[in-house]
């Protein structure tokens, strides 16, 4: 998911004291409300607000956002964060102890959640998942991976299992003659001449390779291709490795490194978050996203149009490494889980949990990718629905529904042309069986709740000084060092005993 960490020690050691000082109020909600019974079933009306990332237009209060509310009875509060600054709100909340009623957890696995849940921060929601229909039709491997102690404390955000795409302007390769890369030796030389060989033809240097970003983001079908694992990599000897210290990551940021020196990367990657990244694509400047999700390459083709109406960007297999290993790291069925504070009363807990599993349901999902009829779309007599672009991106329809059933299909975006649909539908079918399993997806290593912050900050550190040519290769061999005596080699440890004693 995300590279960077949420709450430092502090913050989490004092979270549960926060939140037992902090009364139900705020953006917790008044457990009271104001109004008298209403709309659902006669009940009290109560304040339920939802803290979640951003990535497109914020919601407005629409007809879907005041649906919501009469259907419910409640005054519903979207709390929605631009995601690139996200991680650091939630680190801010956490801190206050004056929490959202609903709070999306990003990071998976997060040692940091395994601490505030052992803190007692969190509902424990077997029972309440049990009594959501909707939410019960999750497939039980994508429940079995959001567990911590054999216990659900979130509501997983379903997603499919291999989402990812691999972009590349195919009107640059017809530019300059070149066919479609399937080898990270044609990838290589690929970026290299959409960097030097002007394949836009405007006469101008001013195009890259591949777009990346802070961390060395976006490059997870690289790291697959080298062989390195998603996140634990079964060794010849059958013991699980970390990811971090492979020696196929080493062969990956040797290749990075020897191609950022010939001009084949983002030469700011360094300081670019998420979106920043997305807008070198967008904006005409890259000509390759490695990491990349199905359902954004619906923006990326609107907004590339807005610079060049010939623009022609697609959807590739990810590629073939110098093993013939291909793929992308498959993920663990969801993208963020709902959490519940502790300090919850049962009422508002249920209203809340009524809410999500609507929002789990079939009425809710096609109010989330069409909008209001009448208001967002139109229906015929035949039943096709003629969306109002416009109108839904500019209330954030998609913005105000932020849960959904499960459906491998849900990253085509449905207010996109039905060319971009269609593709988005065969790379969802493409990549469906490439995903490389982590061994140990669902295990958080006791130790890992204290030393993985720090050790993700040295990795992210010193790969960054490799690629850009700051320090040599060999700086590798001592971040392994230093990794493992740092509390990597405890976690290798603590993850191979679990791992040895799960059934074969």
């Amino acid at each position: 998911m995300m590279n960077t960490h949420y709450a430092k020690k502090t913050a989490a050691a004092g979270l549960t004291a926060a939140l037992a000082a902090a009364t139900i109020a705020g953006c917790s909600g008044d457990a009271g409300g104001s109004g008298a019974a209403g709309g659902d079933g006669g009940e009290k009306r109560l304040k339920i607000s939802m803290m979640y990332p951003l990535y497109n237009e914020p919601p407005q209060k629409n007809e879907v956002w005041k649906y919501i509310e009469d259907k419910f009875n409640i005054e519903f509060e979207p709390m929605a964060v631009p995601n690139n600054s996200y991680e650091d709100k939630l680190k801010v909340t956490l801190a206050s102890g004056d929490l959202p009623d609903l709070i999306l957890w990003t990071k998976y696995p997060d040692p940091e959640l395994n601490k505030y849940v052992a803190q007692g921060a969190f509902l424990p929601l077997d029972e309440l998942v049990q009594a959501s229909p909707n939410i019960m039709k999750t497939p039980q491997s994508i429940f079995d991976n959001v567990k911590i102690e054999g216990k659900l404390y979130g509501v997983p955000r379903t997603r499919a299992l291999n989402r990812s795409a691999v972009m590349i302007r195919k009107d640059w390769l017809d530019n300059l003659g070149l066919p479609v890369p399937q080898t990270t030796d044609e990838l290589y030389e690929t970026a290299v001449r959409f960097t030097k060989d002007d394949p836009d033809k405007n006469g101008k240097d001013d195009t890259f390779g591949i777009a990346f970003g802070e961390n060395i983001s976006h490059m997870d079908p690289l790291w697959m291709a080298f062989d390195m694992g998603a996140g634990w990599r079964v060794m010849e000897d059958g013991t699980l490795m970390s990811d971090s210290i492979t020696p196929g990551r080493k062969q990956a940021l040797e290749w990075l490194r020897n191609l950022y020196q010939d001009g084949g990367l983002d030469k700011d990657f360094a300081v670019l978050k998420n979106s920043q990244v997305w807008e070198k694509l967008e904006g005409g400047k890259a000509g390759i996203l490695i990491g990349g999700q199905t359902s954004d390459y619906a923006r990326y083709v609107e907004n590339l149009a807005k610079v060049d109406p010939k623009a022609n960007l697609i959807m590739i297999r990810p590629p073939k490494g110098p093993t013939g290993v291909s793929g992308f790291s498959e993920t663990s069925g969801f993208f963020g889980q709902w959490v519940i504070p502790a300090k919850t009363d049962d009422e508002k807990a249920q209203r809340i949990m009524r809410l999500l599993d609507w929002m789990a349901g079939d009425e809710a999902y096609q109010m989330k990718r069409y909008g209001m009829e009448g208001v967002h779309h139109t229906k015929s007599a035949d039943g096709k629905i003629t969306v109002n672009v416009e109108k839904y991106k500019a209330d954030g329809v998609d913005a105000v529904i932020q849960h959904n059933p499960y459906d491998p299909y849900s990253y085509v975006v449905m207010t996109a042309p039905e060319s971009v649909q269609k593709a988005q539908r065969e790379n969802l079918d493409m990549v469906r069986d490439l995903g490389i399993k982590n061994p140990a997806l669902s295990f958080v290593a006791p130790s890992a709740i204290d030393k993985q912050a720090d050790l993700t900050k040295l990795r992210d550190e010193t790969f960054v000084k490799i690629v850009m040519g700051k320090v040599p290769l060999e700086e590798f061999d001592r971040f392994v060092q230093q990794w493992l005596e740092q509390g990597g080699a405890q976690i290798t440890k603590e993850t191979n005993e679990w791992y040895q004693a799960q059934p074969k």
